[in-house]
């Protein structure tokens, strides 16, 4: 057992310091500030200061003859559970008066998730960290503390073991746990992305990466020059992952080396260095101690926000959100952790303690289980506001069946054909933008006796050379069905996508690539239609749950416009139409039916345009078939409809 616990108890500041570093990087990202895109890795931080702090103290009592996993597990609950409760009590009562029925119902179930520490465990089956900030997940960040408590539910009891029966092995199974999980974390991060992220099989290993310095498993810095080294590649390890990384980079596996090592460099190196000064600054100091508590307020006040502020943070709501977190996560440091922690004369005694928040908690758990059962309470929502927000579900019932996900196993032959029973007189060729496109021309084209063959992917836009490293399925995808396209005969192909997103993401190659794919379908002999881009809401916030919420402050749904970067929109648009004039092909704005000269619309005449922040519903898609493209596909007969029209033929 030579080397395991015998690391002082004594307190280091500087490590609240980094606390305090960690904190304010998640903070940063979640703002959406550009000078941290990868401030996410503030977590990672936590995990390997939470794996140092507690193995030291877990292995210092195993030392002394002193550990009892019962007062183990009563530090845990006087330090976690009280100020989340009074974070989750808070998020409850504003989801009660803001959120939408449906939108109820997943934050009940993800509070009951929450309060048995299983947070990330729901949070891989339901979402995704990265996924659209329009998602409404005031729990969200809950995840990692449902991965700190799942590890201190084992490990403990596996360390314990080790101490008894195998003192000598002890560091030895240690260091191959912590491999085990390094290597799961490396090896899965490309086929299961989202285990990998939320799921503590990848994740052990960052706290191990504190507890093996706890332990003494690494060799001690025995020179100042070792210290302050250490200490500064520490901190730049981690102000390069900060800095460095975004929301595309693939984490954790190998990325997550860099912030997690970084900490652990800045602990092994001790309080005498200059990081460790800096760090052991009062405000330093005073941010790390309250950190938990603003970890834990942070996140909903900017979830709850982002319902009525449409579009990114400017510099002085993220100064006002800021400054409300701090004064909240002051108030529950003050009268909540601190009362709770103390076990004198001044605090709580276990006894009540142990009461107080096993009956919270369990109140928390009914309540979400009673929300569940209630639907949501949509008695509390007005009508006309419950009915703009079931225009989330008014998108293409053919989706699960016809839309593909551009994996490998997807071929030509397995696509769907809407209208008559007919060879297809027109291929609707897209991402996730053409689904209920497809539909609607379908409906138009059986009219006539005529119809669409549907060839659409998520995540997948019609494209070459331009699409994301991490997705090659999509390009071999892509190159199939080009190939296929190109050896039938001639029909009218709808080419269109997501343009606006997929030229952020790949601005250098995205419009070449989609002209490769026009220049291939014109030489083919096909009749091209390059079909504009929808214009985005911003943040990914859902339009229907935007007018539902603001009706319900007595505002019109045809009244709300919003700015959907309309000059990066605009280069867009005349870059689409620019391959369209080389190619010779026809080019289809939509912008105009949907915008005016800055602004966009969300709902024209009773129509909700879209169902979801991005993706035009069936209504909205038909107001672009019936007015764009059917004067163009059949001439002699098209008929323009207004919205109320629309909304009949979509009925029927």
């Amino acid at each position: 057992m030579q080397g395991v616990g015998n690391r002082s108890l004594g307190y280091r500041p500087e490590l609240d310091g980094l606390r305090a570093v960690a904190v304010a990087s998640v903070l940063l990202y979640h703002l959406g500030s550009p000078i941290a895109p990868g401030g996410f890795v503030g977590v990672d931080v936590f995990f390997v200061l939470s794996g140092f702090l507690i193995t030291r103290l877990i292995a210092e009592e195993l030392r002394s003859g002193e550990f009892s996993l019962f007062k183990f597990y009563e530090r845990r609950i006087r330090r976690i559970a009280p100020a989340f409760f009074v974070v989750c009590a808070c998020c409850m009562v504003a989801a009660l008066i803001f959120l939408l029925p449906q939108e109820l119902k997943r934050f009940s179930s993800s509070l009951i998730a929450a309060v048995f520490s299983l947070s990330n465990v729901w949070f891989y089956a339901h979402s995704s960290y990265f996924a659209s900030a329009g998602e409404v997940r005031p729990l969200l960040h809950t995840w990692s503390l449902g991965v700190e408590e799942q590890f201190y539910i084992l490990f403990p009891i596996m360390l314990a073991a080790a101490f008894k029966y195998a003192p000598c092995r002890t560091g030895a199974l240690v260091w191959c746990v912590f491999a085990v999980s390094l290597i799961l974390s490396v090896t899965l991060i490309d086929e299961h992305p989202k285990s990998s992220f939320f799921l503590i099989h990848t994740r052990a290993w960052e706290l191990l990466a504190g507890g093996v310095i706890a332990l003494g498993l690494v060799p001690a810095a025995t020179s100042r020059w070792q210290r302050e080294l250490g200490a500064i590649a520490g901190l730049i390890g981690i102000a390069a992952a900060i800095v460095g990384f975004n929301s595309h980079t693939p984490f954790p596996g190998y990325a997550a080396l860099l912030p997690c090592l970084g900490a652990a460099l800045i602990i092994w190196a001790g309080e005498e260095n200059a990081v460790a000064r800096v760090l052991s600054a009062t405000p330093f100091v005073f941010i790390g101690l309250i950190s938990y508590s603003l970890y834990l307020w942070h996140w909903p006040l900017i979830v709850f926000s982002r319902l009525w502020v449409i579009g990114p943070f400017d510099l002085a709501q993220q100064i006002l959100l800021t400054s409300v977190a701090v004064g909240l996560s002051i108030a529950t440091w003050h009268f909540v952790e601190t009362p709770f922690r103390r076990r004198d004369g001044r605090g709580f005694s276990r006894r009540t303690m142990f009461t107080a928040v096993g009956v919270g908690l369990g109140a928390l758990a009914g309540c979400g289980l009673i929300l569940i059962g209630l639907r949501g309470l949509p008695g509390r929502i007005p009508k006309d506001a419950l009915v703009l927000a079931s225009a989330s579900s008014n998108s293409s019932p053919m989706r699960s069946k016809c839309h593909f996900g551009g994996s490998l196993d997807q071929t030509y032959g397995m696509s769907c054909v809407f209208g008559a029973p007919v060879e297809p007189d027109f291929i609707v060729y897209a991402d996730s933008h053409g689904a209920e496109l497809s539909l609607v021309l379908g409906k138009l084209a059986g009219a006539r006796g005529q119809s669409v063959r549907e060839l659409t992917a998520s995540g997948c836009a019609p494209t070459v050379d331009s699409l994301p490293e991490d997705d090659p399925e999509c390009a071999i995808y892509n190159a199939r069905m080009l190939k296929k396209l190109t050896s039938i005969p001639a029909a009218t192909v709808i080419v269109t996508a997501n343009a606006s997103a997929w030229s952020s993401a790949g601005a250098a190659t995205y419009i070449p690539g989609m002209q490769k794919v026009v220049h291939a379908l014109r030489g083919a002999g096909h009749r091209v239609i390059l079909l504009g881009s929808v214009p985005q809401h911003p943040n990914g916030v859902p339009i229907p749950a935007t007018l539902a919420r603001r009706a319900m402050l007595g505002e019109r749904p045809e009244d709300y416009t919003f700015d959907p970067r309309i000059a990066h929109f605009r280069d867009i648009e005349a870059a689409l139409e620019k391959v369209a004039a080389a190619e010779h092909v026809e080019y289809v704005p939509v912008y105009p039916l949907l915008c005016d000269e800055n602004r966009c619309k969300g709902d024209i005449g009773g129509t909700v345009l879209y169902f979801d922040h991005g993706h035009l519903s069936m209504a909205g898609e038909k107001m672009i078939a019936t007015k764009l493209l059917a004067p163009l596909l059949w001439p002699p007969d098209a008929v323009v409809q207004g919205p109320s029209e629309l909304q009949d033929q979509i009925a029927q």
